[in-house]
């Protein structure tokens, strides 16, 4: 199973998550999230070749670049996406 990793401890703002989003998982796939729509990320976890791959947000726990609704909606994204094994670290 293919694996990509985000890192998210560094990740103090939106805009650092979405760097880390983009150095980790985005551009391994071709592409470059901006950050500006909810459903543009959705379609990036469609992009890799794979039909199942790993997705490890390391960091996840103490990360305070997203808050309480952006943390609801990621996770609802991912739920919406069972090909993708998120792992929340």
């Amino acid at each position: 199973m293919r694996e990509f990793t985000v890192d998210l401890f560094d990740a103090r703002t939106f805009e650092g998550f979405v760097e880390a989003f983009n150095v980790g998982f985005c551009r391994e796939v071709g592409g470059e999230w901006h950050g500006r729509s909810w459903d543009a990320f959705h379609d990036y976890l469609s992009w890799p070749e794979e039909e199942n791959y790993r997705l490890t947000l390391d960091g996840w726990h103490p990360c305070r670049a997203l808050g309480a609704e952006q943390r609801r909606m990621l996770l609802a994204i991912f739920k919406d996406n069972p090909h993708v094994d998120v792992v929340l670290t």
